[in-house]
């Protein structure tokens, strides 16, 4: 089945070839973005009828040696293993690049054999000047969602090809890479963009829960979602100073999408609300506060944990496996039985400052009730809890 009805994939396919030849692009031909890849494809030499580069010159590296790109993949892999479960198959990809297009995850089925999606894999770049336009190429640019198919895509070897990739945003107000599916024939557009923008959200909390010595804080307007990817996050200093904010947070509080907030402060964030509900904002609390804005909205702001320090802030995260752990200079575990055993005791410190009230902890901690009662079932049989 055509992605597109037969007429335009011809149109696009003859638009291509003259454009590639230096004749001006046909207006509302593409969308914006496209037409603006498909600009850059061709000042890179690009021609319609080459083969893939897939960045042929460089062998395939290991995306782990870089810290960056190892952060990255800490918090996408569990996010496309999800992913990969709903919608991957023989005849698709599903992959996250970095902000250069180099691949740091991919998934692929063991029975594919296809010669445009193999060579998606770890370590191997898909930029403009090798592959001409496709969906992450455009995020990267453009940090805006993008669905390419057909004959949207610059080479002719992506005729039959549907690509669709979200941004991922990182704590500085930058996108930091591209999370895609990939594959031939068609899908539903508008179900893979609700659920890559949700692992977007969740991989982005988990960019979040690797800051270390700052407050975290989630926000929402509807208390519902504030244990969801659906919240907002705050990275607070300990003198009240914003350190980070999540894109959803910089929606709620009218702060710029694209830039470091540093020069924003907590106070001035809810200046309109209570003393007393400002000095409770860094302060762990078994409920969210309900503080008005300027505006005359409100805003529900839960306390998720304070600054993370030395063996037992690692040992915190440690305790939910799909939490990266980012060890600051100085940290030493020595091993499985010392990090089980930090790790353990974290959670009974944990438990003991919100006064063995188990949902608040495990907010804290970021892991499920259920995995908070197994853990305290093992701090009970090691007798780090009373029995």
């Amino acid at each position: 089945m055509s992605m597109f009805p037969a007429m335009q994939q011809q149109q696009l396919d003859v638009a291509r070839s003259r454009f590639a030849q230096g004749e001006p692009l046909p207006e509302a031909l593409l969308p914006d973005g496209l037409a603006r890849s498909w600009e850059r494809s061709r000042q890179a030499g690009v021609q319609p009828g080459q083969v893939p580069q897939y960045d042929a010159a460089q062998r395939a590296r290991n995306m782990r040696e870089q810290p960056d790109d190892r952060r990255l993949y800490q918090c996408v892999h569990e996010e496309i293993e999800q992913l990969w479960s709903a919608f991957g198959g023989p005849d698709w990809t599903i992959f996250c690049a970095n902000p250069q297009g180099v691949i740091v995850h991919a998934r692929h089925s063991p029975n594919c054999d296809d010669p445009v999606l193999l060579p998606i894999a770890a370590g191997r770049r898909m930029a403009e000047c090798d592959i001409g336009t496709t969906a992450p190429s455009c995020v990267l640019s453009d940090g805006r969602e993008a669905i390419v198919q057909g004959n949207q895509h610059y080479l002719r070897a992506f005729e039959q090809i549907f690509c669709l990739s979200v941004p991922l945003w990182g704590t500085e107000g930058r996108v930091i890479g591209a999370l895609d599916i990939t594959g031939r024939g068609t899908r539903d557009a508008g179900l893979l963009q609700e659920h890559f923008r949700q692992a977007a959200l969740s991989a982005e909390h988990r960019l979040f829960a690797t800051l270390r010595h700052c407050h975290l804080l989630a926000i929402q307007h509807d208390p519902r979602w504030l244990d969801t990817p659906l919240a907002g996050l705050l990275a607070i200093d300990e003198d009240g100073g914003l350190r980070a904010a999540s894109r959803l947070a910089r929606r709620m509080l009218g702060l710029p999408v694209q830039c470091p907030v540093t020069s924003w402060t907590l106070e001035a964030l809810f200046a309109h609300a209570l003393p007393a509900q400002q000095r409770r904002l860094l302060q762990p609390a078994h409920h969210a506060q309900r503080l008005a804005r300027a505006d005359g909205s409100h805003l529900w702001v839960q306390h998720l944990r304070g600054p993370l320090r030395g063996v037992t802030a690692g040992a915190r995260l440690q305790a939910h496996p799909g939490v990266p752990v980012v060890p600051a200079s100085g940290d030493a575990l020595a091993g499985d039985g010392d990090l089980q055993d930090h790790t353990l005791r974290a959670i009974a410190q944990a438990l003991g400052e919100h006064d063995g009230n188990v949902a608040a902890t495990a907010r804290q901690l970021g892991i499920s009730r259920t995995t908070l009662y197994a853990k305290l079932r093992q701090a009970r049989a090691t007798g780090l809890l009373p029995g």
